[in-house]
Formats: C-alpha cells, sequence, structure tokens
C-alpha cells in the first residue's frame, strides 16, 4: 500500500473538517460570545481581587482540566504502540502470558494492512471528540466573561482555548504518519529487550 492511498486523503480531509467545524467555529463564536459578554457584564467593582481571583482560578482549573484531559486521551486513543496492539488482535495474534507479542513473519506483517480501517478510524474518532472538547474550553472563556471577571481573564481563557486546538491541529501530521504506517503493515508493537 503506498502513501497515496485515497483512504488517507479521505481520512486527512474528514480530521480538517472536524477540526475546522468542531474545534476553530466554535472558537471563533466563543470569541464574539465572550466580547458581548464583556460588554454586557463590566467586572464587577464590588467584588475583592482575592474574590475575582478565586473566580479565576476556578475557571481556570476547569479549561485547564479540560486541556489536559484532552491531551490524556490522545496520547491513550491515538498511540502508535497502542494502536499496533489493537491491529495484531484484530489480526488475530494473542499476546503470551507475559503480555508480549510474537515476533511477525513479513506475511503476518503484510496482513496487518488488512485490518489498518480499525487505525483509521480510530484516529478520525479522536480528532472528533478532542476538538470537542476545545469547544468546551473556549465555553470557559465565556463562562469567565460572564463571571463579571473583566476582558482580561477571558482573555487569557481565549488563549488557551486558542492553544489547544492548535495543539491538536499539530498532531494531523503524526496521525497521517501513524495511518500510513498502518496502511503499509509497518505499523507492529515494537518488541521489548529481555533483561535479566
Amino acid at each position: 500500500m503506498s502513501a497515496t492511498d485515497p483512504r488517507l486523503d479521505k481520512t486527512t480531509s474528514q480530521m480538517r473538517h472536524a477540526w475546522f467545524m468542531w474545534g476553530i467555529i466554535p472558537l471563533a463564536a466563543a470569541i464574539v460570545l465572550t466580547l458581548v459578554v464583556v460588554s454586557l457584564a463590566n467586572a464587577d467593582v464590588h467584588m475583592t481581587p482575592m474574590g475575582m481571583e478565586r473566580r479565576f482560578q476556578i475557571l481556570l482549573a476547569l479549561g485547564a482540566g479540560l486541556f489536559l484531559i484532552g491531551f490524556s486521551l490522545d496520547s491513550h486513543w491515538t498511540g502508535a504502540q497502542k494502536l499496533a496492539k489493537r491491529l495484531l488482535i484484530a489480526s488475530g495474534v494473542e499476546p503470551d502470558a507475559k503480555g508480549h507479542f510474537p515476533k511477525l513473519t513479513a506475511r503476518q506483517q503484510q496482513a496487518l494492512a488488512g485490518y489498518s480501517d480499525l487505525v483509521f478510524q480510530s484516529i478520525l474518532s479522536s480528532v472528533q471528540a478532542l476538538t470537542i472538547i476545545g469547544g468546551a474550553i473556549a465555553l470557559v472563556a465565556v463562562l469567565t466573561a460572564a463571571a463579571h471577571l473583566g476582558l482580561g481573564y477571558a482573555v487569557m481563557m481565549l488563549l488557551l482555548a486558542a492553544s489547544y486546538q492548535l495543539f491538536v491541529f499539530s498532531r494531523h501530521s503524526y496521525y497521517r504518519e501513524v495511518m500510513t504506517a498502518a496502511a503499509e503493515g509497518r505499523l507492529v508493537v515494537e518488541q521489548e529487550e529481555e533483561t535479566e
């Protein structure tokens, strides 16, 4: 299977579409909503600086928590070794009692390419879920403005949401590499060296 596999281009296009629809559009909407809410709900002058800081810390913890959840799920769902193990199990290769997979013959490795749709689908659904998490982070920016914290704090949350979307987009080239390796039958579990 070559790098010009039509599934690769189709899935890449679907990933970009999902990122734009569920990541960038919600981020743009959150920017507009944040500006509208800030203009309608100015910073609460009766709130103490300590009260403002506590509100912001809660919202920042929520936004950062979502970011970390997305980051963690990305490595869990799209890690090359995890996907390689799923491919092996789908193809009928089972690990031994210690959890190690046997070294594959060239024929077995080529047979893995027949199960590569599993990798394509897993990566696409991961991208869709990850971009939705980014939309939730952008929503936290709107909540920051609604909490009467002012434009400065809301902008910090918008920057967090934008950073998250850049993180998701930066992973697209890695996803293409993993899908290409799967389509060519090269996505295999690395053999662990025995240490005595």
